[in-house]
């Protein structure tokens, strides 16, 4: 059988972990995963006609998710660097009877026309990849952007807890995750604006660790 080849990210992706993703997040996280889910959906305003875009979805839950408030021509399109998570993703929709699309793609080259997408959404990804390559996987998110479209980014801030201090910079250097320091520094605001978002907002914020931000696409 021909062997598939994907587009490679210079960034981290979670191929070879993929088979315990689940098991660990969704089933020892007492339920903390489901309620960050939730409270994505609370912060995206999603209409049912939207195209959405989740980058970075591992495994599918929060765009299978997403999928439950659309209804055509609206439709939900998730994306991981990782074969592994979207085959994991696909199997999922499957079961579920989710019409949630997914494919293998890359963040800091989308695979999508210019203003193609209502919102953009990513959940727990920044960190996992270097400055530069957030840098061009938020231009790329605004490209692929509607005029007026919204990107709602959740993942790891700069800690307001001595307890949210020890968890992510202890993760920094325990992992040996220099792409964290964008996050634990506050930087994500500055680098969406930098790609050219405007209305940068903070909209929530949990665990003394991870923030939610809403910006959006210039009218013109």
């Amino acid at each position: 059988m021909e062997k598939k080849h994907y587009p490679k990210t210079r960034g981290r992706d979670l191929n070879h972990v993929a088979w315990l993703y689940d098991p660990i997040i969704e089933n020892l996280s007492f339920g903390r995963e489901r309620r960050f889910r939730e409270l994505s959906i609370k912060h995206m305003s999603i209409s049912p006609a939207d195209c959405i875009l989740d980058v970075g979805c591992g495994t599918g839950s929060l765009t299978l998710l997403i999928d439950r408030y659309l209804s055509p021509p609206g439709e939900v399109i998730g994306i991981d660097a990782a074969p592994k998570m979207i085959d994991l993703a696909r199997s999922k929709a499957s079961e579920a009877k989710s019409n949630a699309k997914f494919a293998v793609g890359i963040s800091e080259a989308l695979d999508f026309e210019c203003s193609q997408f209502d919102m953009v959404v990513n959940s727990m990804f920044t960190h996992h990849i270097d400055h530069e390559l957030k840098k061009l996987t938020f231009s790329e998110m605004l490209r692929v952007l509607k005029p007026g479209g919204c990107l709602l980014t959740a993942d790891i801030d700069r800690p307001t807890t001595a307890w949210g201090w020890i968890m992510g910079w202890g993760a920094r250097y325990f992992l040996i995750q220099k792409e964290l320091e964008d996050n634990l520094n506050g930087l994500l605001p500055e680098l969406m604006e930098q790609a050219g978002f405007t209305d940068v907002r903070k909209v929530d914020h949990v665990h003394g660790l991870v923030s939610f931000f809403s910006a959006n696409k210039p009218e013109k």
